[in-house]
């Protein structure tokens, strides 16, 4: 906003070289991880594999058939790549250098009901939103509010489905009969049960950061309370999901409350986005260099 050309340019290009670097360092930490799970047990990490790969393209499929979309011409399978990599590697960067230090000293503490929300919350919806923040800078073609929601959705996607991956490879081990069915137990239930949790949440940060970045006259302290607003709710959010309840039947009711809200919000954000997407006339993508108002006029 406010910058020249040249300062744009200069911007793009340190936030593109910022998310090669991070996808450069994420990839070996997705393989990693996948590859661990063959110690654990051959099945689970073959069928989470496969359930990885078809929960994303499935997911994928789905958010681009929204004309909230960005365009593919300046943010095709590259944006989506650097998004799904950045969840589902970068992010965990920043979760084990950064969580497992608090979790040992609210363990320590003593603070069992939010230990999970401290270890899961703080350091995962920080990573994301940080990734969302890079490739909104990264890629250009990225200039509208809804750019940011759908980059959420994807780096979310990335984070979930490695990590629906790993609890599946541990069910696996805790079923005494078959790794099969372990798997099958433990990815039904996280699909299930607050289905698309991640997506959800950093699909909200970035729609804040996008609302942000893209908004057109407004101040500096709206923008950053704007971003800040919508990083505080995708945080909340896990905050109280991930809360240890001492029995069965409050975290049960814990789940039903937070999801009571949470979709709702989900909700009624996709769907000012959209409208707003389809009422914006103010640029046009063409499939081939224009030469001529003739030629515009053809598309």
């Amino acid at each position: 906003m406010g910058r020249s050309g040249g300062e744009g340019c200069a911007m793009s290009m340190l936030f593109r070289v910022t998310l090669i670097i991070s996808v450069i360092l994420g990839l070996p930490i997705i393989i990693f991880y996948l590859a661990s799970n063959f110690v654990a047990s051959a099945v689970g990490a073959s069928l989470g594999i496969v359930f990885l790969l078809l929960y994303c393209l499935l997911v994928v499929w789905l958010l681009s058939l929204s004309p909230m979309w960005p365009d593919r011409v300046g943010a095709g399978w590259k944006w989506v790549a650097s998004c799904l990599i950045w969840g589902g590697g970068v992010s965990f960067i920043f979760v084990l250098i950064a969580g497992f230090p608090l979790t040992s000293l609210v363990d320590k503490a003593g603070w069992d009901l939010v230990a999970a929300s401290f270890g899961g919350a703080y350091p995962e919806e920080i990573a994301k939103f940080l990734g969302v923040g890079v490739i909104l800078f990264a890629f250009r073609s990225l200039n509208r509010p809804w750019h940011g929601l759908m980059t959420g959705a994807l780096v979310g996607l990335g984070f979930e489905a490695l990590e629906n991956a790993l609890y599946g490879a541990m069910g696996a081990t805790l079923d005494a009969n078959s790794d099969t069915a372990g798997v099958l137990f433990l990815w039904g239930v996280r699909l299930v049960v607050g289905p698309a949790l991640h997506i959800v949440f950093t699909a909200l940060a970035g729609w804040g950061l996008g609302l942000a970045l893209f908004t057109a006259n407004k101040s500096t302290a709206w923008r950053w309370m704007t971003a800040g607003w919508w990083l505080f709710v995708a945080f909340a959010l896990h905050f109280a999901w991930n809360l240890m309840w001492p029995s069965n039947v409050l975290l049960i009711v814990n789940y039903i409350v937070v999801a009571a809200v949470m979709y709702p919000i989900v909700i009624w954000v996709w769907v000012r986005a959209h409208r707003l997407c389809k009422a914006d006339t103010s640029y046009s993508f063409t499939q081939r260099p224009l030469s001529s108002v003739e030629a515009l006029s053809r598309g």
